[in-house]
């Protein structure tokens, strides 16, 4: 059967009404929640004009909000030492480590070489920039020989200095400087007042790898 405009309007108001007075009766925690769900069917009954008296029902389609996209996600990568940077600190290391093995093998027999942990140039009491941890434990790793290393800062004053026994023996080697073609390192070894060496490495590159080729000047030994 079908009803008039004002049958259908009326029912409107009633069905909504009912809602409405159902949603006021509940306890406040459960009403807030059903007012959120009736929200939307109140709004859409607001959507709906009725022309009453012309018989036409005007129905407003509202779109669905849409989501905005989150925005991506950005990672930097981590800048690590470019090639030439990378390639420079792996030549150091290896060319200290060739140094400190010659100046040992040129007073082998003891059991633990104690090695300061700077350059030092022969002659020169000044420190250079200290050598990281990283730098040691690559140092040490790399010498063939099975000596043991202890890095130190400085060598422990002793009461006679030229005593027989003074300790050590304690190992230094200098900055690196480059020449054409090569590299040279300061580098010494001192057991006593009458126990010591100092001299220059010449090191050249062969195969990837650098080897103490001879010394450049005097070698003077106590």
């Amino acid at each position: 059967m079908n009803k008039s405009d004002d049958e259908l309007g009326e029912l409107l108001r009633e069905t909504f009404a009912s809602q409405e007075n159902q949603a006021d009766s509940l306890p406040a925690a459960i009403k807030s929640r059903n007012r959120r769900r009736f929200a939307p069917v109140l709004a859409a009954a607001a959507a709906v004009v009725l022309v009453l008296g012309g018989g036409v029902v005007v129905r407003q389609n509202l779109t669905p909000p849409t989501a905005e996209p989150a925005p991506a996600a950005t990672t930097t990568a981590h800048a690590g030492p470019g090639p030439s940077e990378a390639l420079a600190l792996t030549e150091d290391i290896r060319i200290w480590a060739a140094a400190i093995e010659a100046i040992i093998a040129r007073e082998p027999g003891s059991t633990t070489y104690y090695v300061l942990d700077a350059p030092h140039q022969n002659g020169s009491t000044a420190r250079g920039t200290p050598f990281t941890d990283a730098q040691k434990t690559a140092i040490t790793g790399l010498l063939a020989t099975t000596t043991k290393l202890e890095w130190i800062a400085k060598r422990p004053p002793l009461a006679d200095p030229c005593a027989p026994d003074a300790g050590g023996p304690f190992v230094t080697v200098g900055s690196i400087v480059r020449r054409a073609g090569h590299v040279e390192v300061d580098a010494s070894v001192w057991r006593g007042c009458l126990a010591a060496r100092w001299l220059t490495f010449r090191l050249d590159e062969k195969a990837g790898t650098w080897k103490v080729t001879g010394t450049v000047g005097p070698e003077a030994v106590s």
